[in-house]
This record gives structure tokens, sequence and C-alpha cells, in this order.
């Protein structure tokens, strides 16, 4: 009468003649002798279980895998998942310090959040808008961006993205105002980070808005680059590559937080960088989509 006629609880008291916790224990007795089996035949179980998968092959203490949708873009699907996360954790009592990278999926997941009051909590930047030049690039200080639309208090990192010389990096992150930040950064309670795509024919957003050249692009593919992580090129293992770049870098290296680090990322075009943040526990937290966990599963 509960599970095949889909009558409630109270109609079938009535009907039986019995009262309602009477029904209650019946049904509950049905699933326990096993009488009775739920399956869920929805794409968000197929996810869940790709969760869980993901999240023990890779030693994470959070994954959240979103269904494959025809009528969204894998970037619009995996920003609402991330926006979901971020604001559990935002609106946690116990989340004090934000950190947050940048890229056009964090951008979009901030976008998502509905405004909040957070007076009381900290956001703080892991990777610079601001080019050698000092020109800022205000679309890509999405933890600006963050800071505005929770209304928290934004720590800024102080120092052009890439310095220009050795000389100058060690001027940057030596400065007291620097690491005054970076060790905000350190004792984040929870921390949001954008995977780069790999670096193949200009594309990639680093590129794109002037923080690299062409030619050094191409310079890190030769070396086997798969991608960046807060500005940092990789290898598929997540090893840092030994590059110009790479040493004049002055974002703030993730793996210094010991607490929850998510890379929110998706597409079949980020699957070798997202694999190899997950290979070099740049990230101990993801969200991303269907296709891109199946991938992940069978490497």
């Amino acid at each position: 009468m509960y599970f095949i006629l889909g009558k409630n609880q109270n109609e079938i008291a009535a009907e039986l003649g019995v009262s309602r916790p009477v029904v209650q224990r019946l049904i509950a007795a049905a699933k326990d002798e096993g009488a009775v089996s739920v399956s869920i035949n929805h794409p968000i179980a197929t996810c869940l279980n790709y969760s869980e998968l993901v999240k023990e092959k890779f030693s994470l203490e959070r994954c959240h895998i979103v269904p494959e949708n025809q009528d969204e873009s894998v970037l619009n699907s995996v920003a609402y998942g991330g926006a979901q996360i971020m604001s559990e954790y935002i609106n946690h009592q116990n989340t004090h310090i934000i950190g947050i990278g940048s890229g056009n999926t964090l951008k979009r997941v901030v976008s998502y959040l509905d405004p909040m009051e957070h007076s009381d909590k900290k956001c703080v930047s892991l990777i610079s808008a601001m080019a050698v030049d000092g020109q800022c690039n205000y679309y890509d200080d999405v933890p600006l961006i963050l800071a505005s639309r929770i209304k928290a208090n934004y720590y800024q990192l102080p120092a052009p993205r890439y310095s220009r010389s050795a000389e100058a990096y060690d001027l940057w992150c030596q400065n007291p105002l620097y690491q005054d930040i970076t060790a905000i950064a350190d004792t984040a309670n929870v921390t949001f980070i954008g995977i780069g795509s790999v670096i193949d024919g200009g594309n990639s957003p680093i590129i794109a808005d002037g923080f690299i050249s062409d030619q050094q692009a191409g310079e890190l593919t030769e070396q086997g680059a798969v991608g960046e992580i807060l500005g940092t090129f990789v290898d598929i293992e997540g090893n840092v590559l030994d590059h110009v770049i790479n040493q004049r870098n002055t974002s703030y290296n993730v793996r210094r937080n010991p607490n929850l680090r998510v890379g929110i990322a998706g597409g079949a075009e980020k699957r070798k960088t997202i694999l190899a943040a997950l290979q070099g526990k740049w990230i101990n937290g993801l969200v991303t989509d269907e296709a891109t966990a199946k991938w992940l599963l069978v490497r």
C-alpha cells in the first residue's frame, strides 16, 4: 500500500484500523527484513557513486560530481555545483578565513552565490591579478569579487603575478606585508582554486590575458606542461616544472595549507591538469563533471 500504491501512512492506518505509529513500524520492519528494496533511477545517483569512487581513489576530503546536462554547458554545471559547496563552507560558523584563486570558472561560481553578510570573515587572495607592468586585470580579480559578494574583509596579495627578475622576486616575497598576507592564507579554513587548461594554441586565459608570452607557453609545453595551478605550471604528475616562469611566480603555494583545498574545474580540456592537481596533492577536494569523473577513474 505504501510502496506500490503510493498511499500515505494516515490513509493506510485508517484502512487497516490501526494507529499511524503501527504503520510506521511495519514499513520500517519491511525495510529491515529485506521485503522492500529501493533503487534510485536518476543521474544524481550515478554522480554520488562516482563521487565516492573518486574520493576514495585520490584520498580526498570532499568530492562533488555534477551530472551531465545537455541543456547546460559543462562550465555552468560545474560552477553551479561549486557554488553550492562554496556557499556551504562560507556560511559555516567554523569558517573564518576563505582562500580564493582566480579564473573563469571561479568567477562563474561566485556569480551564482546569493549575496551574504559576513563582515566578520576574511577573504584572502592566493594569486595576483596584477601584471609585471602594474596593470591589473579586474576581470580576473575573483578574490575581490567574492569579498564584495559576501561583504567580507579582503586581503590582496601585494605583488605582480610574475616578477621581472629573481632579485625582484626576492624583494616582493620577502616584503613584510606579503608575508603577513601569506600567513593569513596559511590559516584559511577552506580554499577554492581554479585549474588552468592545457596551454595549447594560445587558448589558455593566462596567455590571452598577457601574463605569459606565446614563446614561454611553447617552452613550457616542450617541458611537459599540462596546465597551471595558481600560475604554477605542472606536468601530468603534478610536479613543478623547472622554468623561469615558475621561479618568478609570486602566487601562494597552496600545498602549505593543511585544510580543505577544493579545485573547481571541468571539461575535456582540463582533465589532465585536474589529474595533475590530484596526483601532486595540490588539492584534497574536487568539484567536477560526470564525464571527467569517469575519465579520472580509469587513469
